[in-house]
């Protein structure tokens, strides 16, 4: 009886389960998964599903791209390793040489390199490569925040270029080069390294001392290649001769320096554009800092304030230059100013801090018209003119050449995305002058440029005008240790993109200490001229800060402790990253330039 009713019981539940499956004869994902899922390789107890242990398979063994997707189930994480893993070719490697190619240690190339982690820095023609994290002097179009391997200035491959490992150049006009990148197991390397032909040694002509003023050759061609007119010529007698020093002899049409021009020698020439032009002659090293001067640095007495142009080309603001209508003439001092004056006595901004309203008058805008953008810094001269660097106005690695049309200018501000209606002035331009020596093929040396403006600005208590430097006021302030100010809308810090999240809302300054210059020499293989300082802090200081992108062309100023005026040393020019270990700011060094801007403004401020 008891067995009966076992196969009654029995029969019945084969009865209900078969009900069951004709109702539903689908199984549903959960079980589906139970069905199908794949017998894995035997890796020891829960070793897959480890953290870091995923490509683990397919060092044990080939794996084929759907097995890697399982593992990785993100088609993301599936393309970029199998990226990485086709290239390693694993069916022609062991175990472990796989395992080495694919942790990224590999200082050899296998297929195109992407995985290739050694730290050869220069191209196949013998170019020094630029840093990833910098923009200077190409954009770069890859983030070392997004792809970690993008190291210093090495040779990588992020971008899968067939032919290997690549860079960016430190060369303007050659954007980016293959390295010569040694093939793993074999003699070859990824490309051929170019011969480059060397020129036979020139001999060098001796430098002219004092930039010519005791030259008496018979160069008479400028550096455009333009020929010299005869300085008795009629069409030069008519401009002014007031600076010229009488023993000075001007023979036939020769280059000359008769006003004791810092750029060297120049001569009259014949052009719709241009009134004179300077010599190619190979000058010797003069700094300013050795020159001695009758009343050394250090005193207290208060001096008279000199004017050095005329009001009818230069425009109103001179006098007044420096003194702040909030701070100097109100006699307040700024929250930063102290800071200044202490490092006198003792001897683009990344982490800087709000100004305050009025503290950097003198600090203007560039304004691209389309697309409506924030373009450089500079600072305004008078009501008339505007200093700037000329790598704002044109540097071809970064498509620019721009004209008057291109730009406005926007002055009285302190807030960088809105319009300040009771404090803001906007002005047209009437032209825009680049320095005819400016090198943005090799250095950006004398990176500066003059903006006249179509009318005069007014001047109030938001717009006043900075000083441009005496010789006296150079060799006691461009001194190593001494502090000197920067400001601008430039990024917050270092980063591969500019976007809103990383600009300021409110002008930034910083007070950055000035840097030695064989320091700054030493902390870059760009050629350094006498033309730029660099400054920041040293990697043992406490205190960080640097000019960063966006600063360019603002300036750099120092406030002088016996005439109480501000007077502007530097315009912000280049650097390698912004407040990055080692590396410094790097500034026009303003005073070398005066007598270039005195001519300049002279010539077209009369027109």
């Amino acid at each position: 009886m008891q067995r009966r009713a076992h196969l009654i019981w029995g029969l019945l539940l084969v009865a209900a389960l078969s009900l069951v499956q004709c109702h539903n004869v689908f199984l549903n994902s959960k079980e589906a998964m139970t069905v199908l899922k794949r017998s894995r390789r035997a890796n020891s107890g829960f070793e897959e599903f480890r953290q870091g242990n995923f490509e683990r398979e397919c060092i044990e063994e080939i794996c084929s791209y759907e097995e890697l997707r399982e593992i990785k189930e993100s088609t993301v994480e599936t393309n970029s390793f199998w990226t990485k893993y086709k290239d390693c070719e694993p069916e022609k490697k062991s175990r472990d040489a796989r395992e080495d190619c694919l942790k990224g240690t590999s200082t050899c190339a296998e297929g195109t390199g992407t995985h290739y982690r050694g730290n050869v820095s220069v191209t196949r023609s013998g170019k020094e490569c630029q840093y990833w994290i910098s923009n200077y002097p190409h954009k770069t179009k890859f983030s070392p925040d997004i792809n970690p391997s993008l190291a210093k200035n090495y040779c990588r491959n992020p971008n899968n270029n067939p032919t290997g490992p690549w860079c960016y150049t430190t060369d303007p006009q050659k954007q980016w080069e293959e390295c010569v990148i040694s093939v793993c197991g074999t003699n070859r390397t990824t490309v051929e390294p170019l011969l480059i032909k060397q020129d036979q040694p020139v001999k060098m002509e001796p430098c002219e001392t004092d930039f010519g003023l005791n030259y008496e050759g018979k160069l008479a061609k400028t550096i455009s290649g333009l020929p010299c007119l005869p300085w008795d010529s009629p069409s030069v007698q008519k401009f002014s001769r007031k600076d010229f020093m009488p023993e000075i002899k001007l023979q036939e049409n020769y280059c000359r320096n008769p006003d004791n021009d810092g750029e060297g020698l120049w001569c009259f020439v014949s052009h719709p554009n241009m009134t004179y032009d300077y010599c190619n002659v190979n000058y010797c090293d003069s700094p300013i800092d050795e020159d001695i001067l009758n009343n050394p640095a250090g005193r207290t007495t208060t001096e008279e304030h000199q004017t050095f142009f005329d009001e009818k080309t230069f425009g109103s603001g001179e006098a007044v230059c420096g003194l702040r209508p909030l701070f100097e003439q109100k006699s307040v001092e700024d929250k930063g100013e102290k800071e200044l004056m202490e490092s006198y006595m003792q001897g683009r901004i990344v982490k800087g801090e709000n100004a305050e309203p009025g503290s950097a008058p003198w600090q203007v805008m560039l304004f691209k018209k389309s697309p409506q953008e924030l373009l450089c810094g500079a600072s305004l001269l008078s009501d008339r003119w505007v200093l700037t660097a000329a790598h704002c106005i044109f540097y071809p690695p970064w498509d620019k050449n721009y004209t008057t049309d291109d730009i406005l200018v926007r002055i009285g501000k302190h807030y960088r995305t809105k319009y300040e209606r009771t404090t803001e002035r906007i002005a047209q331009l009437e032209r825009i002058i680049v320095h005819p020596k400016y090198n943005w093929k090799e250095n950006l040396d004398r990176d500066i440029a003059l903006i006249q403006l179509k009318r005069p600005v007014a001047l109030s208590n938001y717009i006043h005008p900075v000083c441009l430097p005496t010789k006296d006021a150079v060799v006691k302030l461009l001194a190593a240790g001494y502090k000197g100010r920067v400001t601008g809308w430039g990024n917050l810090q270092e980063t591969w993109s500019a976007g809103a999240q990383n600009l300021p809302q409110a002008l930034q300054q910083i007070n950055l200490p000035i840097v030695d210059q064989e320091t700054c020499k030493s902390s870059t293989k760009i050629k350094i001229t006498d033309n730029m300082f660099c400054a920041g802090y040293s990697p043992e200081d406490s205190k960080r800060g640097d000019a960063c992108e966006g600063d360019s062309g603002g300036p750099f100023v120092m406030k002088d402790p016996d005439t109480g005026r501000w007077v502007q040393l530097g315009i912000v020019s280049w650097g390698e990253g912004c407040d990055r270990d080692g590396k410094y700011g790097f500034y026009v060094h303003v005073h070398r330039l005066r007598k270039w801007l005195m001519k300049t403004i002279e010539k077209f401020g009369s027109s």
